[in-house]
């Protein structure tokens, strides 16, 4: 690419000012109709990508593979191209998608395209073995924007993953989309973290990265693998830091989660177990995703021992920021049995957040943690009083 090229490239690029805008995608697409790739080419993809497909069932012409964002890379058409001919792609911007179409329908008929918001897709549960994402995750990530978006995103993936499918994020791996990565998929899925090979330069630039993640039913949580070595670093400094930074200390919360004594359920798990109230049981579990919440939780529900004067509610939640849950009080389970206490709740409902709730106001947690509470509500409940909600900004609560 010549000089002028490039300034050309520049100046569309600089048309876009919002990646998450479908009108500035949109006049993107119809300036620049031909294909453009904004990360890793496909000869430095080829290899690790169509080894990482090798392992999955069924084989490749039946592999259902969803690429969301698909935009007018040419990502789809070389997997095509490889075998793997059962592959749905999406985009919000109808222009892109026409221009896809009209390239690919007489050369590749068997691939779908669809006009459809990534963040709310209209395929059932269970849809695909695959879901490739290459930058898709990174457009929809804009600092100002907080996590939202990600969050809805990333549960369309866990919603539309087969058990045992694997979603892989190509990514330039910036601390605030590991953030969301490392906490979305944290209990239940493995996963492991790559470098794609560059082009050796003699000026630093990002890198691409590989994060993939298996689908398990499990309450597991397992350590990330890394499979990062120097020779396949080729970013600037501050880039391959950051990523190993952000991979120790997340492995380190995994370590302390997976050897503590508790064991972490999911709603399905224990929700008619908890529909009776059980004096002094406490079970921690996960709370949201999957389509059914923008975010998800960690929570414990601790029951109340029997005490000589009547609850005052039948049962409340407690909210506990990222912050505050290191703190005694909020972390050992002594300290929890002291908040029930206080409460004054027959059941309590311990809820920790974290940093994918950063940007997120707190009427927009209880909004969204509504639902998924109610549905952890004892059944003595004859007066249909309300779950009231609390944070530890108000200790002792209620």
């Amino acid at each position: 690419m010549g000089p002028k090229s490039k300034t050309k490239t520049t100046d569309l690029l600089q048309t876009l000012e919002d990646f998450t805008s479908k009108d500035n995608w949109d006049n993107f697409f119809t300036i620049r109709p031909d294909s453009f790739e904004w990360y890793a080419e496909w000869p430095h993809l080829r290899d690790p990508l169509l080894s990482l497909l090798q392992t999955l069932t069924p084989p490749p012409s039946s592999l259902p593979i969803l690429v969301p964002a698909c935009g007018n890379s040419r990502l789809s058409e070389h997997l095509y191209d490889a075998g793997y001919t059962s592959i749905t792609n999406v985009d919000f911007s109808k222009v892109v998608i026409s221009n896809m179409l009209r390239s690919n329908i007489r050369s590749r008929p068997l691939m779908r395209w669809r006009v459809m918001d990534m963040t709310a897709m209209q395929f059932e549960d269970d849809s695909f073995g695959a879901v490739i994402d290459k930058g898709g995750l990174d457009a929809l990530m804009e600092p100002e924007l907080g996590p939202s978006l990600g969050n809805k995103y990333l549960s369309e993936v866990k919603r539309l993953l087969k058990p045992g499918g694997k979603f892989v994020c190509l990514t330039l791996a910036e601390s605030h989309v590991l953030d969301i990565l490392f906490s979305t998929f944290r209990l239940g899925w493995k996963m492991s973290v790559d470098a794609i090979p560059s082009n050796p330069s003699n000026k630093p630039s990002l890198q691409t990265f590989m994060v993939v993640v298996e689908k398990e039913l499990s309450t597991t949580v397992h350590q990330i693998t890394s499979l990062l070595h120097n020779t396949s670093l080729h970013c600037n400094s501050e880039q391959a830091l950051g990523l190993r930074e952000s991979l120790q200390n997340e492995n380190q919360v995994r370590e302390k989660l997976s050897s503590s004594s508790d064991t972490l359920y999911s709603l399905e798990d224990v929700q008619e177990e908890l529909t009776k109230f059980s004096q002094g049981r406490r079970l921690q579990l996960t709370l949201g995703a999957q389509g059914c919440s923008v975010f998800s939780y960690r929570a414990v529900v601790l029951d109340a021992e029997e005490q000589s004067d009547p609850f005052t509610y039948h049962c409340g939640v407690f909210i506990v920021p990222k912050i505050r849950a290191p703190e005694w009080l909020f972390f050992s389970e002594e300290g929890q049995w002291m908040v029930v206490r206080s409460s004054k709740a027959a059941r309590l409902i311990m809820v920790f957040l974290d940093t994918s709730h950063t940007n997120a106001t707190m009427d927009e947690i209880k909004k969204d943690l509504s639902p998924l509470v109610k549905q952890l509500e004892p059944n003595e409940n004859e007066s249909g009083a309300q779950i009231p909600f609390v944070s530890c900004t108000s200790f002792p609560p209620f």
